[in-house]
Parts: C-alpha cells; sequence; structure tokens
C-alpha cells in the first residue's frame, strides 16, 4: 500500500478546505435552483407522480454508474481535473434545462446534470487527503453544510427566476457553474500527489467494478454501506413529492415551495457545518449515527401527519438534524476504511450506494403518492426506523474504540 502524505498545516489544509467548500457550493446553488421547480415543470407537461418519481430517479441512475467512474479517474489524474470536468458538465446540463420544452428534454437535462453531478466523491476524496482520519467526519460535514447553503440560496433564487420567465432559472444556473469552473481552474490547487496516483491501469468501467468488489468484501464497510443506502432511501421520499405535497395540503405556491426547501437547507447546513463537526470527537461517529435516527424518524412521520404550517416547519427541522447527523459520521467512516490510493474509487462506490437509494426513494415516493399525499413519509420513517435499529446493533470493526 501507498505510504499517504505527511499531515499538513491546519493554516494550509483551512485555505485548502475553504476553496473547496465555496467550490462545492456554488455549484449546488445551480443545483438547488432547479430542484424544487423539477417537479412543477413536470407537472406542467401533464406527468403523474410516477412520472415525476423516475424524473428525479435519472439523475440519480447516472450518478450510480459515474460516480465510482470519475472516484477512479480521480485516483489517477488528480482530484482537481475531475472536479472541473463536472461543474462544466452540470452548467451544460442546466441550458438544456432552460431549453426544454417537453419531458423528454426535462429527462435529458436531469441525465446529463447526474453526470456532471457524480464528482462528489471526489471533493470527499479530496478532503480525505488532506484530513487526518479523526477529524473526517467533521470535515465530511462541509460537504453536506455546502448542500444545505445550497437549498437555501439555491431555491429562493430560483423562485424569484422562475416569475422572470421559465428559462431564466436554467441560465442562471448554467452561468453559475461555468463562472465557478474558472474560479477552481484559478484558485482550487491540487491535493493528490503523483506518487499517490494509481499505476499504468486506465480506470475503465470493468475496473470500476473491480473496486466495487474489493469494496463489498470488507464487512465494516457493507454495515455502514447498509445504513447510508437506507437513511437515503428515508431522505429522498421527500424529493419528488414535497413541492407537489405543500402544493396539494397548504396551497403552496414556487416561491412558498423554495423556502420550505431553503429552511430545510439552513438547519441542514447548521448541523452539519458545526453540530458534527462538535459532536464527533465527544460521541464518535457510531453513537452519532445511532442517536440521529431518532429524530429523523419523528421527522417524517410528523411531516406526513402534518395539520398546518408550523407543524410542517417542525417536522423539516427534526428531519433535516436527523439526516444531518447521519450523514457526515457515516462517510467519515468509509473513508477510515479505505486505502489512500483508493480514495476516490471506494468513496465513489459509496456514492452509488446513495444514488441507488436516490433511484429507489424518488421511485417509491412517486407510487405511493399517487395513494395519498401522507404514505411516501410514513414509508420513509418506517425505512429510518430500521436504519436506527441496525444502527443500535451496530458493531465496531473500524479500528476504533468499542462502542463509539
Amino acid at each position: 500500500m501507498t505510504t499517504p502524505p505527511a499531515e499538513e498545516g491546519p493554516p494550509r489544509v483551512r485555505t485548502r478546505l475553504s476553496v473547496l467548500f465555496f467550490t462545492v457550493l456554488v455549484d449546488l446553488v445551480g443545483f438547488g435552483i432547479v430542484l424544487p421547480l423539477l417537479p412543477l415543470y413536470a407537472d406542467g407537461f401533464g406527468a403523474t407522480g410516477a412520472t415525476v418519481g423516475l424524473l428525479v430517479t435519472s439523475y440519480s441512475v447516472a450518478q450510480l454508474f459515474m460516480a465510482p467512474l470519475w472516484g477512479r479517474l480521480s485516483d489517477r489524474y488528480g482530484r482537481k481535473p475531475i472536479i472541473l470536468l463536472g461543474l462544466l458538465g452540470s452548467g451544460v446540463a442546466y441550458l438544456v434545462f432552460a431549453w426544454s420544452r417537453s419531458l423528454t428534454w426535462l429527462f435529458a437535462s436531469r441525465i446529463l446534470a447526474g453526470v456532471g453531478g457524480s464528482t462528489v466523491p471526489v471533493a470527499e476524496a479530496y478532503i480525505a487527503d488532506v484530513t487526518p482520519p479523526e477529524r473526517r467526519a467533521g470535515n465530511m460535514g462541509l460537504i453536506g453544510a455546502a448542500f444545505g447553503l445550497g437549498f437555501i440560496i439555491g431555491p429562493a433564487t430560483g423562485g424569484v427566476m422562475a416569475g422572470v420567465s421559465f428559462e431564466a432559472p436554467g441560465y442562471v444556473a448554467a452561468a453559475l457553474c461555468f463562472a465557478n469552473a474558472l474560479l477552481a481552474w484559478l484558485l482550487l490547487p491540487e491535493t493528490l500527489p503523483p506518487a499517490l496516483r494509481s499505476g499504468s491501469r486506465r480506470p475503465s468501467f470493468r475496473y470500476t467494478l473491480q473496486g466495487l468488489g474489493q469494496a463489498f468484501r470488507s464487512p465494516a464497510l457493507r454495515q455502514v454501506l447498509v445504513l447510508y443506502f437506507l437513511f437515503t432511501v428515508a431522505f429522498a421520499v421527500i424529493q419528488p413529492t414535497l413541492s407537489l405535497f405543500g402544493a396539494s395540503r397548504f396551497g403552496l405556491d414556487d416561491r412558498s415551495v423554495g423556502y420550505l426547501f431553503a429552511f430545510l437547507g439552513l438547519i441542514s447546513a447548521i448541523v452539519q457545518g458545526g453540530l458534527v463537526r462538535a459532536l464527533v470527537p465527544r460521541f464518535g461517529e457510531v453513537r452519532l449515527v445511532r442517536y440521529s435516527g431518532i429524530p429523523f424518524v419523528a421527522g417524517l412521520i410528523l411531516l406526513g401527519l402534518s395539520p398546518s404550517i408550523p407543524v410542517l416547519l417542525l417536522a423539516i427541522a427534526l428531519l433535516a438534524i436527523g439526516y444531518g447527523g447521519a450523514l457526515p459520521p457515516v462517510l467519515g467512516l468509509v473513508s477510515r476504511v479505505s486505502p489512500p490510493e483508493l480514495q476516490g474509487g471506494i468513496l465513489g462506490v459509496g456514492q452509488s450506494v446513495g444514488s441507488m437509494a436516490r433511484i429507489v426513494g424518488p421511485a417509491l415516493a412517486g407510487l405511493a403518492f399517487d395513494i395519498s399525499v401522507a404514505v411516501p413519509y410514513l414509508l420513509g420513517a418506517s425505512i429510518a426506523a430500521l436504519a436506527t435499529i441496525l444502527a443500535a446493533g451496530m458493531r465496531v470493526g473500524f479500528g476504533l474504540e468499542e462502542g463509539r
């Protein structure tokens, strides 16, 4: 196994993480501009709940195949060039969204966005390159915080732009991605030295599948990936349904639904960017995953049964606290069991597991929504409860103290 580089000084690490955080944030602002509008645009083209579920799912299908490949490419060629390619691909996808005049074009835009957005594990590998193992869970929370802030700024911006024209949200998202690619090219330093880049083998799909098999031979990794899958399925039920739920039960318009996503993002950013970094040293990754399941389940149940806007906001806050508390420790555990020269590839496998969950979750939610507007959230609560029970019985195999 290749020896990892020596730990860099804290100021230099903070600078690199700050630049990476800003790069991911701006990319996710573009994502947040489009996502809340997607079900409503599809509904305008005559889509059913099941079709909306498939539309959201198509993004994750692309990620399922691309995330491990991007991760392995980053292990060979470095993190920076792959991040730049992802930003450029996302920009093209949002242009297609702006030009969409049918469900076919909406599907095309989501598939392209899935390809461009599959570089999240590369950003996670970037963090692992410059962070010692015991700090990774906290720093992985930076990615979640960027997601959260993206859902604050993006949906609010999308709601305003939707009032300007049909095309405006897509154009703004595309412009952000292209500008972000330029800034990342100028400001984002490479973190993977040539000595750590995997040998001469070309990272093909076959090689990626071999990496997938290697990852699943680890019992500890299988445990944590199962939890990641279940929690992500449970959370993914809101993606194709929350906009329709708000419109159906409370009569919310495009802008109001955007504010709901922004509120979800605000709580998530606070939890992942701040609380998790403070709680992991005290409780450890495994315990924090266990404890986070309680507000996760409660939030989904309350969301499905919410009779008023204040109760709906409380439910969303609990959901954001639960998922935000569980995700960074899970990603930190995945990174801790990954060899340094395979960080990108194995984190890509983790992203594929998450993508599979985001295929299953929205598809189930779309079908469940056609039964009743509350059913997707009660179904998600049942899945999150199962994950919480499994986490409660988890035995540590990560080289950590028992019980953590």
